[in-house]
């Protein structure tokens, strides 16, 4: 398995780079996306000229979001030819949408419900202090007895390792990291490669399949490149000169960043449909 999903990927790879001219189109919309989100969040809301722009770009970006997603569900199910491509994300981003509405609805319904349980396993200030209070006064006895309990007491300073915080957290990463975002891109594949009817009347094999341990491997490759790449090329490269050379050279950090997220997602795309749609339906247990 770890050697068809890798040979998935490197030729999802390799043949997104020589359909440039498509991968140039969905740039194109990934970059007004990303420019409307720029300009919906410096935009003041101060004249009337403003709260209109800042009204109208609250509808635009959620559109050029779906576009560009559908644009590569689309990419990824064989449509490759770049203007094609584009008119046919322009037409059929409302099924990406539809289906994208259950998704962002339990989207919601998790954080929520982490966030209820992160109450009852969040960090206690209080009984962090009656702990450092009780680990002081244990220093003091220890001094008084000798050296042989000093290592003891330096021992017992050492913070305990929160695995209840610990749980939380990787229950959290994996619900909203993984489990979410590879539903919806096996549904939008579905939709894109089958139509809109087939993927909800299937919608419990489309469940099957995204979870099957293939899918999960190939998602997880790929978020190598759509994710943790980009995340620390942007978190730990520091600055680098003063004045104008760090913004420039920050804001190159940026754009490469957003570039591989959307190569990355692309491939993802790529690979996961020419494992489980080229061809029609594959057989999945549900």
């Amino acid at each position: 398995m770890t050697k068809d999903v890798l040979s998935a990927i490197g030729s999802a790879a390799r043949g997104l780079l020589r359909d440039w001219p498509a991968l140039a189109a969905l740039a194109v919309l990934y970059a007004a996306l990303a420019s409307a989100c720029g300009l919906f969040i410096t935009t003041r809301e101060a004249t009337t000229w403003q709260v209109f722009l800042t009204f109208a770009l609250a509808a635009v970006v959620p559109v050029l979001l779906f576009v560009v997603l559908a644009g590569c569900a689309y990419y990824a199910v064989g449509h490759r030819r770049a203007v094609p491509l584009v008119v046919r994300s322009l037409t059929g981003f409302w099924k990406v949408l539809l289906l994208g509405l259950p998704v962002l609805a339990l989207t919601v319904l998790t954080v929520w419900g982490m966030n209820k349980l992160e109450r009852r396993v969040r960090h206690d200030p209080a009984a962090d202090a009656a702990a450092i209070a009780e680990t002081f006064s244990g220093d003091s006895a220890a001094d008084s007895a000798g050296s042989a309990d000093s290592d003891e007491s330096a021992a017992q300073r050492k913070p305990q390792v929160r695995w209840a915080y610990v749980f939380y957290w990787s229950l959290r990463l994996l619900l909203l990291g993984l489990v979410l975002p590879l539903l919806a891109a096996h549904l939008w594949l579905a939709a894109a490669r089958h139509g809109l009817g087939w993927a909800l009347r299937n919608v419990h094999r489309l469940v099957a399949r995204a979870f099957s341990p293939r899918s999960v491997f190939i998602y997880a490759v790929g978020m190598i490149l759509f994710a943790l790449l980009p995340y620390f090329l942007i978190t730990r490269g520091g600055l680098v000169g003063t004045g104008w050379l760090a913004v420039a050279l920050f804001s190159a950090r940026i754009g490469l960043a957003l570039l591989l997220t959307l190569f990355g997602w692309l491939v993802t795309m790529t690979a996961l449909a020419r494992t489980f749609y080229d061809g029609g339906p594959a057989a999945v247990a549900a």
